[in-house]
């Protein structure tokens, strides 16, 4: 009957329906799997690149700072404390052999400490230069904002570190262009005209430092590879900066993650950009900064902002803390 025959068509419909469900399913399954597969053996590739970039920056940045700790040719009392600091955090971020050396050296209770620390900073120096690659710009530039560190670690600038901070300066780095660095230059060849710098001359440059590698130790108590820099501008920032803004934000953030502060900023009427442009108003540096920048206190966002702020009042820089009352 007419009838019989359709239900089993029906029948027999549903079960290849059935089928095919079951094997859709299958397929789906197995390529989820491979999938999850890929994306943690690309997980683990990225966390190995950015772990190897990581040790190549924080090394550059070391023995930069040794570099300027060495600059006169002596330790001075003043760069000791900032000094064993500095190595304490540096063990503490990568675990270095040659800094808990250098916290020991100094803890052996010599009679002339700063003598025999200049020994063991002259050789770590020279080995770990041997292992930087002499022709990469960007290992050059993180040697250089150390060398800067080393150099500000008492907030004294002499006319020695000054004129070794300038012959650093003209070497090939990634940094050539950034405002920041052009200003500092400027200023150390002016006070290096008479071949002496004041104490007006000296605490210039030290500020001028600040905005590349933050606060010195001794303003602080803060070592320099934990330090972000002093660039945010200091105008009040409330509520009505905010709304109609477009806004970039940058590092991690003690308030939460970007996706939690991006929406509190778009309920405060701002709007949120994935990089920095000519049309970006303000950029917000998150008070935890970044494991990942390019360079040791700064990434590629602020790289560019401070491009734009050469050539225009825009985009203007804060930093978490002074938008504390309206994130909270």
């Amino acid at each position: 009957m007419p009838w019989i025959l359709s239900a089993r068509r029906n029948h027999k419909e549903g079960i290849i329906i059935s089928n095919i469900g079951s094997v859709l399913t299958v397929i789906m399954f197995q390529w989820f799997k491979r999938m999850k597969k890929k994306i943690s053996y690309e997980s683990k590739v990225l966390f190995s690149i950015h772990e190897r970039m990581n040790t190549a920056k924080n090394e550059c940045f070391f023995v930069g700072f040794i570099d300027g700790v060495l600059a006169n040719a002596r330790v001075d009392t003043t760069e000791l404390e900032p000094l064993l600091a500095e190595c304490v955090a540096i063990c503490r971020q990568v675990g270095d052999e040659d800094a808990a050396e250098i916290v020991m050296e100094a803890s052996a209770g010599h009679e002339n400490t700063p003598a025999e620390l200049l020994q063991l900073l002259t050789l770590i120096a020279e080995v770990r230069s041997a292992r930087i690659d002499a022709d990469c710009p960007r290992s050059a530039a993180n040697r250089l904002l150390g060398f800067c560190a080393g150099v500000n670690c008492d907030a004294i600038i002499t006319t020695r570190e000054a004129r070794a901070l300038l012959d650093r300066m003209e070497m090939e780095h990634d940094l050539q262009g950034d405002p920041r660095i052009e200003a500092l230059r400027h200023v150390l060849v002016d006070s290096l005209q008479n071949e002496e710098i004041d104490p007006g001359e000296s605490q210039e440059i030290s500020h001028l430092i600040t905005a590349l590698v933050g606060d010195s130790y001794a303003d602080t108590g803060i070592p320099s590879s934990e330090a972000i820099p002093v660039i945010q501008d200091l105008d009040e920032i409330d509520e009505s900066t905010l709304e109609g803004s477009n806004i970039v934000l940058t590092g991690g953030f003690a308030f939460g993650s970007r996706a939690k502060v991006s929406l509190r900023l778009e309920d405060l009427g701002a709007c949120v950009q994935a990089s920095p442009s000519r049309k970006t108003d303000i950029v917000i540096i998150g008070t935890d900064g970044s494991p990942h920048y390019t360079h040791k206190h700064h990434g590629g966002k602020l790289a560019k902002v401070f491009k734009l702020r050469a050539s225009g009042p825009a985009p203007r820089i804060y930093v978490e803390a002074q938008l504390h009352s309206l994130l909270s």
